[in-house]
């Protein structure tokens, strides 16, 4: 332990430096790259991926990159994607910003053919950031090549423009799919075996990967695939059909002041903080299109989707922190909650989440919000891809993991203790990608299951017999990760566990 904390201060002080020392040399397509040398590991951050979609290429499908002479420097994170800011991080309006960091074993070299894993951020496609996350430990401990990209968010993302052709509305996934493409041209030079690349997502990053899943472009650009707490279906951060990402769009455009059938040239010159202003909408890829012909829920309904295995997984109390504001929440504010959350069905969902139940009210609201959002869905996605390829099914169920600056309300210190707890959103990527959100470090028994959770990651369907249990129809078992703290336990209870027969 006190060598891996000597390994990350390293790294941090190298960062600092900002390249005054010597780092590694690696020789990519585009050019030669120097990196940040750590004692176990390297790190490569703010490498092009795409040429900078600004200007007249705002909207426009991602760029080749410009190659460079000389030795780039790759010791600096890049500035996030414009966006207006969502608790881990200030609003910006950068546009120039399809980079990703690449995270290798110290040492590695082309003829090291090691797994790849590729991190796609959540943030709801309208915030988020690479920047927050490191993926040093992962490729320490498991001797693997991390790749960390950004992509367009919000409007910068989701608007179907008519110069986009059969395309609008698509270029979160397009930034996604430029990306893989990157790594499977490059990711040899950091040690990396492009025909072992494993893509994973978590949140809206999870729904980023099931729409790769069911993009017929990202066929044999991964092995496999990890979706972490993604809305996968039909919902919000999914996407829409093409057609209605055209309506919203044309609404936006006259929101901002460019009427009319044609406002692509007006919209392109106005300021990006204009733009973060008036996007309200949720972001999400538009289905319907030349990239992705069918929604998710379609393609792995009749098995249109890339076959590849599949890990599904949610954390076993996915709303909790974001009903947590609502504090002080009375017995009657609660069900009103539930009437304007379920409608006509409210009375049957608050009869099946009784606030006596949980420690908070708050938080009956939460579980019934994140079983019937996240869980259930989840749960029913692993069913229905689990026809054509091998799928395992996690949840994590630490409740003793550090909760997240982001997610907490705004005035914390004003809620009586016990707040903070369960196992909400995003709780596990600090075990897995040292998420810089949580409000504060793991302890050494969390550290050991965080090792032992990213060793399953990248090994995942690697072994024979596989260290996962298959999830199937007749049998769904799930395996669920920390529920004392500490180890695994196969269960076939979890979609009892959270009514999913009811949804």
């Amino acid at each position: 332990m006190v060598r891996r904390i000597f390994v990350l201060l390293a790294l941090m002080l190298a960062t600092s430096a900002q390249g005054s020392t010597p780092g590694p040399i690696v020789h990519t397509a585009s050019g030669d790259l120097r990196g940040v040398a750590g004692w176990s590991t390297a790190a490569f951050l703010g490498i092009p991926f795409a040429a900078p979609p600004v200007g007249a290429a705002r909207w426009m499908p991602p760029g080749a990159v410009t190659s460079w002479t000389g030795v780039r420097d790759a010791t600096q994170l890049a500035q996030p994607c414009a966006t207006e800011g969502f608790g881990d991080g200030p609003r910006t309006t950068n546009e120039d910003c399809l980079y990703l960091n690449v995270y290798a074993p110290a040492g590695a070299t082309p003829a090291s053919a090691l797994p790849v894993m590729v991190f796609i951020h959540g943030g709801g496609n309208f915030s988020g950031s690479t920047t927050i996350y490191d993926g040093s430990r992962m490729a320490e401990v498991t001797h693997a090549v991390v790749v960390m990209p950004a992509y367009r968010l919000g409007a910068f993302g989701s608007l179907a423009l008519a110069s986009a052709g059969t395309n609008g509305g698509t270029f979160i996934l397009q930034d996604n799919l430029a990306a893989l493409q990157w790594v499977r041209r490059n990711v040899a030079a950091f040690g990396g075996n492009p025909a072992d690349v494993t893509v994973s997502g978590e949140s809206s990053g999870g729904t980023d990967v099931c729409n790769l899943l069911a993009a017929p472009a990202a066929a044999g650009l991964f092995r496999q695939a990890i979706v972490q707490s993604g809305v996968c279906g039909d919902g919000p951060f999914s996407g829409t059909s093409l057609a209605a990402a055209q309506q919203a769009t044309a609404a936006f455009a006259g929101a901002v002041g460019c009427p009319g059938p044609a406002p692509d040239a007006c919209l392109r010159a106005k300021p990006a903080g204009v733009l973060l202003d008036a996007w309200k909408a949720p972001s999400g890829t538009a289905f319907g299109t030349a990239l992705l012909p069918h929604s998710a829920t379609d393609a792995f309904a009749s098995g249109r989707f890339n076959r590849v295995p599949l890990l599904i997984g949610f954390t076993h109390d996915e709303w909790w922190p974001f009903e947590e504001g609502l504090y002080p929440l009375s017995a009657a504010g609660l069900q009103q909650q539930f009437a304007a959350a379920f409608g006509k069905n409210a009375a049957a969902v608050a009869a099946l989440y009784p606030e006596s139940a949980y420690p908070h009210r708050e938080y009956a609201l939460g579980a019934a919000v994140g079983d019937s959002l996240i869980i259930c869905p989840s749960l029913h996605i692993a069913r229905a891809v689990s026809r054509f390829v091998p799928v395992s099914v996690y949840e994590f169920a630490d409740r003793s993991v550090p909760p997240f600056k982001s997610l907490n309300p705004a005035n914390p210190d004003s809620r009586p203790p016990g707040y903070g707890g369960g196992t909400g959103h995003t709780a596990e990527l600090q075990y897995l990608y040292a998420y810089q959100s949580a409000s504060g470090p793991l302890s050494a028994k969390q550290r050991r299951l965080g090792d032992a959770m990213i060793a399953r990651w990248v090994t995942f369907d690697r072994t024979d017999p596989s260290p996962w249990p298959a999830f199937t129809a007749a049998d769904p078992v799930v395996e669920r990760i920390g529920d004392d703290g500490a180890r695994f336990v196969t269960s076939t209870a979890v979609e009892a566990d959270h009514h999913c027969a009811f949804w």
